[in-house]
């Protein structure tokens, strides 16, 4: 807890969770509205509108992650963050008033310049922490970075749905994300200065160029290169859980809303729990045992819960599905793939900032990024395949999990360092 009393890092942390937490208020508060009161753009049904919000909102992280990598790199980063979180505070002003006047078109371009905001901010807040931080808490500060961020997607995509669902009608909603955006600007403030380590660099004018340029580095050290798509990784695995746990609870567990609420709040908790006893274990002496074992562990959880999906776990809110073994058995699994998940994220962060030089670390992370949001793009696809092929869901989560286990082992194959972790002594390198 001492670090987050530090002007070194608590200011940082205090900023992305702000960020963070309104992303998801604001997304979740339009998404009710178009569920529930029938707001669209064109005359789109609720749920092709759904899954736009989703879609606007990713895009920026293919268009920017690379060009927000290089800005990183050439200026300096805090000034960067308050110049960020100032924009964020007009942008929260006009989509209060979006949402409080029910204006779904203004809501939606807001939704697209929050999404261009957070692929600005992402390398900038990973590649930050090395400047502010020794090596030895490299770890423990990605770990609490990680907690951070997914305790303030639960918080505020939960409050969004409590305020909705309490008849502010948007008013509450447009109230609370412009006063944590005056408070993120305000954090921001707070956060030391960290200096451009490549003040010359020429911004390019292909960020797809760019960011072969960069794999191609990255690819001459093969453990940076293994820890970024490993990094992505994680992204495409998630996000084929929570975005099937609505379906899956409807048509597997026979539960209603509460229970897939029930099961995001407990995955986004376990998330955030193992990457902070990931970086605790890692504090001090950076270790990668969290990769494979991590890994290992998000196989076992995907797979048993394929199992676990039983018709007779559960049906009708969360009293009901609780109150069998089935139900427990798919909440246990739920927050032990949340956990192991977490444990396996944090050390390839502090790996991708150890093995990057520092005039080109935020350079990586942009290009990391805009991995990550690719591969968010093929989760999609990948389950909209194999369900189009017959597959049910609980088979969709067994083929993940054994993908998993087919991309940890090409990892570990690929890069060895990553098992020394794994016995007293043994450092990644």
């Amino acid at each position: 807890m001492r670090l987050l009393f530090r002007r070194a890092f608590g200011p940082l942390f205090a900023t992305q969770f702000c960020g963070a937490f309104n992303d998801n208020l604001f997304k979740s508060a339009f998404m009710l509205m178009v569920a529930f009161q029938g707001r669209s753009v064109g005359g789109l049904p609720p749920g092709l509108m759904l899954n736009l919000v989703a879609a606007v909102f990713i895009l920026p992280f293919l268009l920017f992650s690379v060009t927000a990598g290089e800005c990183a790199d050439k200026w300096d980063k805090a000034r960067i963050t308050r110049l960020l979180k100032l924009v964020e505070v007009g942008l929260m002003a006009f989509g209060g008033w979006g949402l409080y006047a029910h204006q779904a078109g203004a809501i939606l371009a807001v939704i697209f310049l929050l999404g261009c905001h957070s692929a600005f901010f992402g390398p900038v807040k990973f590649a930050i922490l090395p400047q502010h931080l020794p090596p030895h808490q490299w770890s423990l500060g990605n770990g609490w970075i990680e907690m951070g961020t997914f305790a303030a997607i639960l918080l505020g995509t939960n409050l969004g749905g409590f305020l909705m669902a309490g008849g502010s009608a948007g008013g509450g909603v447009a109230a609370g994300v412009l006063a944590v955006a005056l408070a993120g600007y305000g954090f921001s403030r707070a956060i030391p200065d960290a200096p451009a380590p490549s003040p010359a660099l020429r911004l390019s004018r292909n960020p797809a160029r760019e960011a072969w340029r960069q794999l191609r580095l990255a690819a001459a050290d093969r453990t940076l290169l293994v820890a970024m798509l490993g990094n992505s990784w994680f992204w495409f695995f998630g996000s084929v859980f929570l975005t099937q746990f609505p379906a899956y609870t409807r048509d597997t567990l026979g539960g209603t809303e509460t229970v897939v609420t029930l099961l995001w709040t407990a995955l986004a908790l376990a998330v955030g729990a193992g990457s902070l006893a990931s970086g605790l274990f890692g504090a001090g002496r950076w270790r990668s045992a969290g990769v494979p074992l991590g890994g290992a562990g998000m196989t076992f959880a995907a797979c048993d819960l394929a199992r676990a999906g039983a018709p007779a776990a559960g049906s009708g809110g969360v009293a009901a599905f609780l109150h069998g073994l089935g139900g427990t058995h798919v909440l246990l699994d739920t927050v032990l793939l949340g956990l192991f998940a977490g444990a396996y994220i944090v050390p390839l962060y502090s790996l991708i900032q150890a093995r990057t030089p520092a005039p080109e670390r935020a350079r990586i992370l942009g290009t990391t990024n805009f991995l990550n949001a690719l591969f968010m793009v093929v989760s999609a696809l990948w389950a909209m395949g194999l369900l189009s092929l017959g597959m049910g869901i609980p088979q969709l989560f067994l083929a993940t999990g054994l993908l998993n286990a087919a991309v940890l082992a090409a990892m570990t194959v690929a890069s060895p360092s990553l098992l020394q972790g794994l016995w007293p002594g043994g450092r990644g390198r």
